[in-house]
């Protein structure tokens, strides 16, 4: 190999671990509970490389976020252009719904054990104003706009602003399931488990599906 090319490569491999080990450790205990020293000990680089890569535990924190936005927007647009609006509203509301969550649940064993920290850390910022106004608002609110406006064409019986409620509703009831904090766990006595995504993410879509479609509209207008 090249010598440019293996030090490029070299660079990046290094930033992905360091992205890697920081988005572990801030999952775990937040970004005021992880220390540089910390991550760059674990991730086992200098101390050096995550001001040259990042410049702050902010930015670093920042990019952590936004590192799988790119491909995650982009899974879900293509998965919205798939749904068949012709479809009952029923099934419609569950092919969006669908299509919206699996991009941070995964599609295989390997991708949910990727996504795992990822999927914590999601759930421990989304009630941050800071981060909502830092990273939500222009990574992930456009895509949850064209999710919104889909549902809103198909419960045409409700208003906008209605839909933006029960999508609002979805997701705190999506950011809070894969917190797992095993209090659904405790709970059920153990009936339902909150390691087991397939059934969450079915319960999720069924409950936002029927609230979609029961809440009252403009029925017979």
């Amino acid at each position: 190999m090249d010598e440019k090319l293996k030090k490029t490569k070299e660079k990046k491999d290094k930033r992905r671990i360091i992205l890697d080990v920081a988005e572990a450790l801030f999952s775990e205990h937040g970004i005021d509970g992880v220390s540089i020293r910390k991550i760059t000990a674990a991730a086992n680089v200098d101390l050096s490389l995550v001001n040259y890569y990042f410049g702050s535990k902010d930015k670093l924190f920042e990019e952590v976020l936004i590192r799988r936005v790119a491909e995650m927007s982009g899974e879900r647009m293509l998965k919205l252009t798939s749904v068949d609006m012709s479809a009952p509203p029923e099934q419609v509301n569950s092919q969006i719904l669908h299509n919206f969550v699996m991009p941070l649940i995964g599609q295989d064993i390997s991708e949910r054990i990727e996504l795992e920290n990822y999927r914590r850390l999601i759930a421990l910022v989304s009630n941050s104003r800071r981060w909502q106004d830092l990273v939500f608002k222009s990574h992930y609110d456009p895509v949850a706009e064209e999710y919104i406006d889909a549902l809103w064409q198909t419960n045409n019986h409700l208003t906008r602003s209605d839909v933006c409620w029960a999508f609002s509703f979805f997701l705190g009831s999506l950011t809070n399931a894969i917190a797992k904090t095993g209090r659904i766990d405790r709970l059920s006595y153990g009936e339902a488990l909150s390691s087991d995504l397939d059934c969450m993410v079915e319960k999720l879509i069924s409950f936002t599906n029927a609230a979609l479609r029961g809440m009252p509209g403009n029925f017979g207008e």
